[in-house]
């Protein structure tokens, strides 16, 4: 799950431990992949390796992999700290976002729409092809974050989507409905409106 209460919010984080994990381990192979290129072959010899293209094969699958975990370094660090980063937050005020820029706020009444969108370069899955992505009035759109994971992205849609529409509701920007026929009201500006009293009765006083 990974949707917990924060201040009367709903937060929303990265859930799936595996491919955190898988991440994380990808970003420390890098980082020892540079350091023992860096500080113990140098980059010179390094690269020679790759020019000469040396016959044993053991060698070079050894740098082959050492340059695939290098080139994966910024990736994978990027993504284990976007994965403790990136929060989403839904209250009855609006949608709260935070990425590496910081945190974002829409109420619901700039949103025009809320609709659940597939990432182009995503097949069919469980998780990560599926997202949540806001219209805004000013007509930009925005896709929140750390939701991607959510394995209850219809329910978190559906609960949106039913906090935007009671939020942007015609009673809830107007206050209290209209009273009812035969209740007297008073107008915008001229006071409050004279009570209801039946109307006086004729009685004629003779001598």
């Amino acid at each position: 799950m990974g949707d917990s209460k924060v201040n009367g919010m709903d937060e929303y984080r990265v859930t799936g431990v595996a491919w955190r994990i898988s991440a994380a381990f990808w970003a420390l192979a890098g980082l020892a992949a540079l350091y023992w290129v860096t500080f113990s072959m140098g980059w010179s010899t390094y690269i020679g390796y790759f020019a000469d293209l040396p016959d044993d094969d053991r060698l070079l699958a050894r740098h082959a992999a050492a340059a695939v975990a290098i080139l994966s370094f910024p990736l994978m660090l990027g993504a284990v700290a976007f994965a403790h980063w990136a929060r989403t937050w839904v209250a009855d005020d609006g949608l709260r976002t935070r990425r590496f820029r910081g945190v974002h706020f829409m109420p619901w009444q700039e949103i025009t729409e809320i609709v659940i969108d597939q990432h182009v370069f995503c097949s069919d899955g469980p998780y990560h092809n599926l997202y949540i992505r806001v219209r805004l009035r000013n007509g930009r759109r925005r896709k929140l974050p750390a939701l991607s994971t959510e394995p209850r992205m219809y329910a978190v849609h559906a609960d949106m989507v039913a906090r935007w529409k009671a939020a942007t509701a015609p009673t809830a920007a107007t206050g209290a409905p209209t009273p009812a026929t035969g209740v007297a009201t008073a107008a915008a500006g001229t006071g409050p409106a004279a009570p209801d009293h039946p109307a006086p009765r004729m009685v004629q006083l003779t001598k």
